[in-house]
């Protein structure tokens, strides 16, 4: 008498292994990512938290640029577009047409990034970076947590 089942536990953990190898190979956290020297916020969206019904809205690009978007009651307005680079988990943020930059240490936990404001004299800090700047766009001045956007 054969045994049918035996061969189906085989194609059965086969595919178990299959499958569980496929989602922890592609799965690697923001994180683990900005640490291989991935652009990590190319082609993603993040909001800041919600205040009295507004938001502020990044959305990066490939090019190394992202568009900032300040939401106050559902209509968006425009702050301009920003150019970043990522250098030593530092993200430099410029404002397209000007000469001052802002710059924060960033990490990820889960859905969340958190920015924090690199200002001159900090360990890590290019000289002459400073935090976020009114005159930019009222870039964040104190650390702000960012979560993705669809």
């Amino acid at each position: 008498m054969k045994r049918p089942y035996i061969p189906m536990v085989v194609i059965v953990s086969a595919l178990g292994f299959l499958f569980s190898s496929c989602a922890t190979s592609g799965g690697a956290g923001y994180g683990e990512l900005a640490a291989q020297g991935v652009d990590v916020f190319a082609g993603k969206n993040w909001n800041a938290p919600r205040r009295n019904n507004m938001y502020d809205r990044w959305e990066f690009n490939t090019d190394g640029t992202f568009h900032f978007w300040h939401v106050h009651h559902g209509e968006a307005l425009d702050r301009g577009v920003y150019r970043y680079r990522l250098k030593n988990g530092t993200i430099t943020i410029t404002k397209e047409g000007r000469e001052e930059t802002a710059a924060y240490t960033y990490t990820f936990s889960g859905k969340t990034l958190t920015l924090t404001p690199v200002r001159p004299g900090d360990g890590g800090a290019e000289p002459g970076l400073s935090g976020g700047h009114h005159e930019m766009g009222a870039l964040p001045e104190t650390t702000t947590a960012f979560t993705k956007a669809r």
